[in-house]
């Protein structure tokens, strides 16, 4: 007898990567996804200015609470505006994947988004999806 697998079983992970200016506007999505589903993860690459990381308390709880389905990642900006981001953090998300989709969501400045794009395209993602900010700089 063959058995039929519905894809909404095997699960997905949504790979948020956000800047100071990206982070509000994500963060509904971010605790919707969380709160959906038992077989989605969340992952945040959250990047600031000198670790003032907004809603670092709301995160906090949130990974208190979702402990085995979000992974936040802190991140630090330089001072010349570069996020400290490494190909390698990304990859060590992509490698400990155990969802069969990967949505990716960027949401920050221009400059934030073209870097974070960049890491992705090398590793090979082509399908981003660039989170409009609600606020501006």
């Amino acid at each position: 007898m063959q058995e039929f697998i519905d894809t909404k079983e095997l699960g997905t992970n949504y790979v948020f990567f956000a800047d100071d200016l990206g982070i509000a506007s994500i963060f509904p999505s971010l605790k919707h996804r969380l709160a959906e589903l038992k077989h989605q993860h969340t992952s945040l690459f959250y990047c600031s200015l000198n670790h003032q990381h907004a809603f670092e308390r709301e995160l906090e709880i949130l990974q208190k609470y979702f402990p085995a389905r979000f992974f936040l990642s802190y991140h630090s900006r330089t001072n010349s505006g570069c996020c400290n981001i490494e190909q390698e953090d990304v990859e060590a998300v992509l490698n400990a994947n155990t969802m069969t989709i990967m949505k990716f969501i960027i949401s920050g400045n221009e400059t934030f988004v073209e870097e974070i794009k960049k890491i992705l395209l090398f590793l090979g993602i082509t399908h981003i999806q660039i989170h409009e900010q609600f606020f501006s700089e």
